[in-house]
């Protein structure tokens, strides 16, 4: 792994010789950890960038491989009916087993089986909880991921945290019930806020809840780093 400081691109190599860029956001202070991050349907944008650095802050070193190269390389969308409309397009090119090749080129870069943790927003919520299940993650964390309620049967085999907002208009709670029904072990919380809430670039941020879900989430990766 490379030992610059500067937080910028790379390129992965996934198993099935797929190259594509990935933002790398080394530690800050002393690491604790090394994690994967899973983008919205907006791409690599100047939001997950930020949701990058913002972890290198806190200590951990950070990956989030363009799952979209695969359809287009380098999108990078606004969160507008444009933007929202091409990225849901773009997911649809993108396989789910292809997008977990992605991750495990990641995973590899930051060190092999158990080296890393994923955490995930909107599309890159359900490949978390895909990961979770099919990859050797040290932890998975979704947020608001749409797929999970489809994929119930993928239990997930390293601990898992998920997120949601009450007031979504995308993913009903009967996701989340379903979740804590089949796999009471997982903790799944569920915020006065829509989808999206964690993002700051988006109408339907909650700060509020952003950061006690951001307190959980680092909660979990602490414990198992």
């Amino acid at each position: 792994m490379s030992d610059a400081t500067a937080a910028g691109w790379i390129e992965l190599t996934a198993a099935d010789g797929h190259r594509m860029r990935a933002y790398r956001a080394p530690a800050k202070v002393e690491e604790i950890g090394r994690l994967i991050v899973a983008p919205e349907i907006f791409g690599i944008n100047h939001h997950i960038r930020s949701v990058c650095d913002g972890f290198a802050q806190q200590g951990f070193t950070t990956v989030a491989p363009d799952l979209f190269d695969r359809a287009e390389r380098g999108v990078e969308l606004p969160y507008d009916d444009a933007g929202i409309q091409r990225g849901i397009a773009l997911k649809g090119a993108v396989a789910t087993a292809d997008a977990l090749q992605d991750i495990a080129a990641a995973l590899a870069h930051l060190g092999g089986d158990g080296a890393a943790a994923i955490v995930g927003y909107c599309w890159g919520g359900s490949i978390a909880w895909a990961s979770a299940a099919a990859l050797p993650v040290r932890a998975a964390i979704g947020y608001y991921g749409g797929e999970i309620g489809k994929t119930l049967d993928s239990a997930p085999r390293v601990p898992t945290l998920l997120h949601f907002g009450e007031q979504d208009h995308a993913i009903p709670l009967s996701v989340a019930e379903g979740v804590k029904a089949r796999y009471p072990w997982v903790p799944v919380h569920i915020y006065p806020a829509g989808h999206g809430f964690n993002c700051d670039e988006r109408g339907s941020f909650h700060p509020e809840s952003a950061v006690l879900a951001l307190r959980r989430t680092v909660g979990l990766l602490r414990a198992v780093f």
